[in-house]
């Protein structure tokens, strides 16, 4: 019994507890995991970092997180949705939201998706994205256009970069960051297409600068933001 005693110690002191780190709806948090590598996480997200001397791992288990300089000095391995990626000196973002194909953003440095041999392994350039939709067996990145990586990090300022994206869809990524949710009362206004930065934190003030242009009315209503076409 003693010496079975001392085997679960030592198991127990050489297994890796994970460190979580988590923000609520509308919080973004960096955390600095030493060596110059950080991560920050935007709204309603969760991850898990383990770490020795040899290799650090990160689990994205939901949300977005941008992490930097991975892979500097210590290797890292990001794991999400069961696809592995390994990062040397690299800067990207990994996003996993609710209903939508998991995504791997790439700024700078060499992220490479892991296959199970050397030979299916993956190197994904700077400024390319990744969409890694479930069962799919074969995955191809693709270029971001000009300045589509600062929009897409806007929001470590706080803001909502819209580059043409329906009402809708605007109203979508406002619940990523707000309990109060917008509602577009008209077919046709919700297709109608959004360009400009807003402040994340402000659907109100989002609701009405778009009810302006398109010529609708703002009301709240039972905890909700309601735009609708004017009479």
């Amino acid at each position: 019994m003693a010496a079975s005693l001392v085997l679960v110690v030592m198991l127990a002191a050489t297994l890796q507890m994970p460190t979580a780190y988590a923000t609520v709806k509308g919080e973004m948090r960096t955390v600095p995991l030493g060596d110059g590598a950080r991560v920050t996480l935007n709204t309603d997200t969760r991850i898990k970092v383990y770490g020795d001397e040899a290799q650090r791992r990160i689990r994205v288990l939901r949300g977005e997180v941008l992490i930097e300089y991975a892979g500097t000095i210590v290797p890292t391995l990001v794991e999400v949705d069961g696809t592995r990626l390994e990062a040397s000196a690299a800067t990207f973002v990994v996003r996993k939201l609710e209903g939508q194909p998991t995504q791997v953003l790439v700024q700078n440095g060499r992220v490479v998706l892991a296959g199970a041999t050397r030979r299916s392994q993956m190197p994904l350039a700077p400024n390319t994205a990744l969409s890694l939709t479930a069962g799919k067996k074969e995955w191809n990145p693709t270029p971001l256009p000009s300045g589509q990586m600062g929009r897409e990090l806007a929001w470590r300022e706080g803001k909502i970069a819209l580059q043409g994206e329906t009402l809708a869809e605007a109203a979508a990524t406002y619940a990523r960051y707000s309990h109060t949710p917008i509602v577009i009362a008209d077919p046709d206004l919700a297709q109608m297409q959004v360009t400009g930065l807003f402040a994340a934190n402000n659907p109100l003030g989002f609701s009405r600068a778009v009810a302006e242009v398109f010529n609708a009315d703002v009301r709240q209503e039972g905890g909700r933001i309601v735009i609708a076409r004017a009479h």
